[in-house]
């Protein structure tokens, strides 16, 4: 188990990147431009990701060494602390949260599959929630105005948009035939379903609902064998003109990634 998690704690640390560097993403940080972050910059999103595989590693031999939840959660404030401290940011703020979560569930459900490991994020969440008010930040400010369950209510039902959502679309494109296609298959369903309170913070439920609309839009060129890569980038320009962006999908996106990579579904997919 200690060895397990650890890999899995590795391919956490790799969705992260593969998240990063997939381009184009609507709003997002990738090769192209760093989308409606103007504050940040690949560089910057590299060094936020490694405090974030420092924290994993730690993490990773909490979990091995039988501590308690309490210890797990410290390390998941420490990280933060320090992903501001030496970053300059807090944007894999969420990440920190879910990778966490999950790494932490593994442990608990002891390779039981997707949905022992589905129940145990949902335990663990409801322990967390139940100990701790959620704290100040532009999502929890989100779900206070728009009524929003955001990320604690993903966590809270066991990451139904990944188990539910963005993994059967991958297993979906790769199954007929369209492994390069597969990953924006799964773009397009985390964005066509994800309550992303990063949209509704910049730009409310219009941005929600842009959000929404290009994820279907994205879900029916990848069918069609359209040209989806222009579609994004141009998409791109029109969010970056709004401010509009989707930190709740690219969060997610990047455990979908973490996912595929440790079950070994990446493994022939370009690097």
């Amino acid at each position: 188990m200690p060895s397990e998690l650890r890999r899995l704690a590795d391919n956490l640390v790799r969705g992260a990147f593969l998240e990063l560097y997939l381009t184009p993403k609507p709003g997002l940080v990738d090769l192209n431009d760093p989308g409606s972050h103007h504050d940040l910059s690949i560089g910057r999103m590299e060094a936020s990701l490694a405090v974030v595989s420092g924290y994993l590693g730690r993490l990773a031999d909490s979990l091995a060494q039988g501590e308690e939840l309490a210890a797990q959660v410290r390390l998941g404030v420490e990280a933060e602390e320090a992903m501001l401290e030496h970053a300059g940011t807090n944007c894999h703020k969420g990440y920190i949260f879910l990778s966490g979560l999950v790494l932490t569930a593994a442990a608990r459900s002891r390779g039981g599959g997707e949905a022992a490991l589905s129940a145990a994020v949902a335990d663990i969440a409801a322990r967390l929630f139940d100990r701790s008010q959620q704290g100040e930040s532009n999502g929890s400010r989100a779900c206070d105005s728009y009524g929003a369950r955001g990320i604690r209510g993903e966590a809270l039902d066991g990451l139904p948009a990944l188990f539910q959502e963005a993994l059967p679309a991958f297993r979906r494109e790769l199954a007929a035939g369209n492994r390069g296609s597969a990953v924006y298959a799964m773009l397009g369903r985390l964005m066509a379903t994800v309550e992303d309170t990063t949209a509704l913070h910049r730009c409310g439920r219009e941005g929600l609902a842009t959000v929404r609309e290009d994820g279907r839009a994205l879900e029916q060129l990848v069918e069609q064998r359209d040209d989806f890569m222009s579609f994004l980038s141009q998409r791109n320009e029109h969010y970056v003109s709004r401010n509009l962006t989707m930190g709740g999908v690219a969060d997610l996106l990047a455990l979908s990634f973490a996912w595929l990579s440790h079950t070994g579904e990446l493994e022939v997919l370009p690097q």
